[in-house]
């Protein structure tokens, strides 16, 4: 200990060139090395201190005499200690390239691999020919005992972040380990996109062929041809999958339960460490407490990504059958259920009359020109005959949209994207309110994730299409949306997506009046009133990390690249404030993130 103490203080090399590098035991001790006999009588054990595994007779154990600290020959180089911290050296603030391009500030931890923020941003140790960010991935994988910041620093665990395709490397032989489809999933997503293209879900192809199902214990007898797979998942629709359809299409075609790995915000996270010279026991830490000093090691001595929740922990199979109960939804009843309760009904009221944007700035073009109507003639003659804006809506009946197939693949999604929003990110995660943010309903909304409620005006045939099977991407800009003289497609300003409003009067735009006859739904939605009456859907809507855009210059590729190879999740179009313009929008381009709660029916009111 003194030769140790000697070489820091001098500002030697290390190991200093007068001793050999030692390993020691905690209290700073050396360990001898001392082949296992078992004793006079072959029977004495000795167990690691460290990893608790046997260490059987002819090996080599390292001990301490003073404390009877053993230490098995894998984890002894663990024990070496740590080098002296090199004398410091003078500060170089360096902020740019040589190209003149300011530094990333997240370094070599930065996870965008999106091209256009390389180009923009420099990281010079990747830049520069090293490998600085690549680990290699622990032999031990998720069994790993290893209780100590040295190990951690220098090797991958599956769990972890960067255990992910482009940030981990593997010794000959080994090959990734999944304990959880989010590991999977996130391991082909390096750029934490939240969506897998055809080439990366390529390898989660190959990946599942290792994995085993949970029940049954039993693997896969084989996987898909690539594209067959790719339609199956779903892909060509966006022409990539998200993970709500990877998790369906595991569980579906493979025929795979497998743990979800989602924590889905619990709050406390169990250790999942099991001793094996225990006898299997589970280690009794109740919740992950980060050891000072360490936001990687538990006070218990392991590591975060040994730390799951019991929500975590469930297969798709369970996640569906516990997320199919919602309380407040009629028992025993699919699909649209009228609302009695007064108390929704009045909600449901207010929020219409809380979010209606009065006189005067309250027109736009897609209401149409009192004339010619919608798309009949030029931009100018709409604004000098404008049809009249409603100066207020009354609710004539509700129906709430009991749907356990979109509610169930809308909370999946929900969970995902409350797993994605935690992370740290070059991309900050803010949030954002609407004008509907505040007023209850049923069910309370996760505003950590922006989660809103926000309307969706069409017609009463396609809101009750909606309702049955979500929104149709290919049918987005045949509505409303301004189309140039002839067109039967309009190209929507942030590009084909499901477009959303924060207000009834925009939403009202778009709706078309319930025929005489009603709706042949179950109930019948009928116009009981001898007025005109429109419909409109009140929407759940997962913004997550939104992209706010607040001009004019919009790049609609970009903007959809953004969310299925970046880390937004939405576009929040709000050119209120800089331009003038009347009304904030969202957009989403996953159907998915959007769970038709209500259908509303209602009338128009003029002064």
């Amino acid at each position: 200990k003194h030769h140790l103490d000697t070489a820091s203080a001098s500002g030697a090399p290390w190991p200093h060139p007068d001793m050999a590098v030692v390993a020691m035991c905690p209290r700073g001790h050396i360990l001898a090395p001392k082949e296992v006999t078992g004793g006079f009588f072959g029977f004495a054990k000795h167990h690691c201190s460290d990893c608790r595994r046997q260490i059987n007779i002819g090996d080599v154990r390292w001990s301490c005499i003073g404390c009877s600290f053993h230490c098995c020959k894998s984890c002894t180089p663990d024990r070496i200690p740590e080098p002296p911290e090199p004398p410091p050296q003078p500060d170089v603030c360096r902020t740019s390239s040589v190209d003149g391009r300011p530094l990333c500030k997240f370094g070599e931890k930065c996870y965008n691999h999106d091209p256009e923020h390389r180009k923009k941003v420099c990281h010079p140790e990747v830049e520069e020919g090293t490998t600085v960010g690549m680990r290699l991935a622990c032999k031990f994988g998720s069994g790993c005992y290893r209780k100590n910041n040295g190990h951690l620093e220098q090797y991958v665990h599956p769990g972890d972040r960067n255990y992910r395709i482009g940030l981990v490397t593997y010794k000959t032989g080994q090959r990734p380990e999944f304990e959880s489809l989010w590991q999977l999933f996130q391991y082909h997503d390096p750029d934490e996109s939240g969506h897998l293209s055809k080439e990366e879900f390529a390898g989660v192809l190959q990946s599942c062929q290792h994995l085993t199902d949970t029940n049954s214990g039993e693997g896969i007898d084989a996987v898909p041809e690539l594209d067959a797979a790719w339609v199956d998942a779903q892909g060509p629709l966006h022409g990539y999958i998200n993970f709500r359809q990877f998790v369906s299409w595991t569980k579906e075609f493979l025929e795979l339960d497998f743990p979800l790995g989602l924590d889905g915000g619990a709050k406390t996270r169990p250790c999942r460490f099991r001793g094996l010279s225990e006898g299997g026991s589970r280690c009794s830490c109740p919740a992950f407490q980060a050891a000072a000093g360490s936001s990687a090691l538990c006070e218990c001595g392991h590591k975060a990504s040994l730390h799951r929740s019991d929500f975590s922990q469930r297969t798709f199979t369970q996640f569906i059958e516990e997320g199919s109960i919602v309380s407040h939804w009629t028992s025993g009843v699919e699909g649209l259920v009228r609302v009695e309760d007064s108390d929704v009904l009045d909600h449901l009221q207010q929020m219409l009359n809380a979010s209606h944007k009065p006189a005067p700035d309250n027109w736009t073009r897609d209401r149409g020109c009192s004339m010619h109507a919608v798309n009949g003639c030029s931009a100018s003659c709409a604004s000098r005959n404008r049809v009249a804006v409603p100066s207020g809506y009354r609710l004539m009946s509700a129906y709430r949209n009991q749907n356990q197939d979109l509610w169930q693949k809308y909370s999946l999604v929900r969970t995902a994207i409350a797993e994605e929003v935690a992370r740290d990110c070059e991309v900050p995660h803010e949030l954002r309110t609407v004008v509907t943010s505040g007023r209850r309903l049923e069910g309370e909304l996760d505003e950590s994730v922006n989660e809103w409620h926000l309307f969706h005006g069409t017609s009463p045939s396609k809101c009750k299409s909606i309702c049955a099977s979500n929104f149709r991407l290919a049918l987005a800009g045949k509505g409303a949306t301004w189309k140039d003289p002839e067109k039967d497609f309009g190209i929507p300003l942030y590009g084909y997506g499901v477009y959303l409003a924060e207000r009834i009067t925009k939403a009202d735009e778009y709706s078309e009046k319930l025929p005489p006859e009603g709706l042949d739904a179950d109930p019948v939605i009928s116009a009981e009133a001898d007025q005109e009456v429109f419909t409109v859907l009140l929407c759940r809507v997962l913004g997550g990390r939104t992209n706010v855009v607040t001009t004019n210059e919009i790049e609609v590729d970009k903007l959809r690249k953004d969310v299925f190879e970046g880390s937004y999740n939405s576009v929040f179009g709000d050119r209120v404030i800089s331009l003038g313009k009347p009304y904030r929008e969202v957009v989403v381009y996953d159907k998915d993130q959007v769970y038709p709660e209500f259908l509303l029916a209602y009338t128009r009111c003029y002064d």
